[in-house]
């Protein structure tokens, strides 16, 4: 009876030693933005009349500040709230260490950014009071700029949701493109959106841009090649941007083995189209007229202009609606009018005060903008 009893006890202490509960997963990483560009100083004046050959005109105000439109981008993105980083070549002297320490006190991770001993690229920028008009003088050599081989050794993709890109050098950046793209094509559960700014079609620029998500063309564009109004403006760039995207896959060698696809019917409207493309949606920002964007699917659509009651300072409004609108898409989780709305909305704001302070007030969302 006791060895019974002595059995019963081992067994039941037996069935009471279970094994522990496996630990749960780790959560996913955090993931943020990334701006790939350039960092300048500028030094920016304000003059009552247009600059003349030969001509001394004193001004009291002027400031310096850190520019270039990835720097610019990613201070919007701080501003508003959002976790970024900045991807460029910076200089190690004396004359550029307030703008690493602004980065670091903005909270813009600089840590994957090349160094150099080179001098810093710097800006001379002369606006002219009450008037849509500036002069740009950029130093700027190939010792600023970002390389493909930089880029890859310093970027892990699995970090990042939305990498824009600053079009500096188009045929480097179309290869940092496309190992983005062949990223997303291993991983399509972690992709990447991508972005491009825009200031010329020039063919190399129209490629690289093709391969990207939104392309993001700047005021700068309409004058320079006399558009009339903004839905000009995108049409001109899809049209280049298919005709260079078809030119560049004709040169592609072909995967093996290749069947040639059977020809179209006579009466068939395939006959007629190109191979199929992959199409960006174009946007296009001017603050005195309103946002154009063209559709994938070639649908236009326009956003109403806001004009503040004053302009102040018209530097860096273009980064400031790029930067906005990816912030409207990325953490807001905005439809594309609703963002195009609160980028424009945005850029107004800035024109009312010097730098990007004054974009800690905007409204965190587009309900919050009609009620400020």
């Amino acid at each position: 009876m006791k060895k019974q009893i002595v059995k019963e006890f081992i067994t039941v202490k037996k069935v009471l030693r279970l094994p522990p509960d496996p630990p749960p997963p780790p959560p996913p990483p955090k993931r943020h933005v990334l701006a790939v560009g350039t960092c300048t100083l500028d030094m920016i004046t304000i003059v009552d009349l247009p600059l003349t050959p030969g001509q001394v005109q004193r001004t009291k105000e002027g400031s310096w500040r850190r520019g270039g439109p990835a720097a610019n981008i990613c201070t919007v993105w701080r501003r508003l709230g959002l976790e970024c980083e900045f991807l460029g070549v910076l200089s190690q002297v004396r004359a550029f260490e307030s703008l690493l320490s602004g980065f670091q006190s903005q909270g813009i991770d600089i840590s994957h950014c090349p160094l150099t001993n080179h001098r810093p690229a710097h800006r001379s920028i002369i606006v002219q009071r009450n008037a849509d008009d500036r002069t740009i003088l950029e130093f700027a050599n190939a010792d600023q700029e970002l390389t493909y081989q930089q880029f890859v050794g310093a970027v892990d993709y699995q970090k990042y949701s939305w990498i824009h890109f600053e079009c500096r050098n188009p045929v480097e950046m179309q290869r940092m493109i496309l190992k983005v793209i062949d990223f997303n094509e291993r991983c399509p559960e972690s992709r990447i959106v991508l972005s491009v700014d825009l200031d010329n079609m020039r063919p190399a620029t129209m490629l690289m841009a093709s391969l990207v998500d939104y392309v993001f063309a700047r005021k700068t564009m309409m004058r320079t090649y006399s558009f009339m109004n903004g839905r000009e403006v995108v049409w001109a760039l899809r049209d280049e941007m298919r005709s260079a995207r078809a030119q560049w896959e004709k040169t592609q060698p072909q995967k093996m083995p290749y069947l040639p696809p059977d020809p179209p019917a006579e009466d068939s409207d395939e006959k007629c189209r190109g191979p199929p493309l992959k199409t960006p949606i174009v946007i296009y920002n001017n603050y005195m007229k309103g946002a154009s964007c063209l559709m994938a699917d070639d649908t236009y659509f326009k956003v109403g202009s806001q004009i503040p009651f004053k302009i102040v300072d018209v530097n860096s409004v273009n980064d400031t609606f790029s930067a906005s609108v990816i912030y409207a898409l990325h953490k807001v989780k905005m439809r594309l009018r609703d963002a195009l709305e609160y980028g424009t909305r945005a850029s107004a704001l800035k024109l009312t005060e010097n730098g990007f302070e004054v974009l800690r007030c905007m409204p965190k969302d587009l309900i919050g903008c009609y009620y400020a």
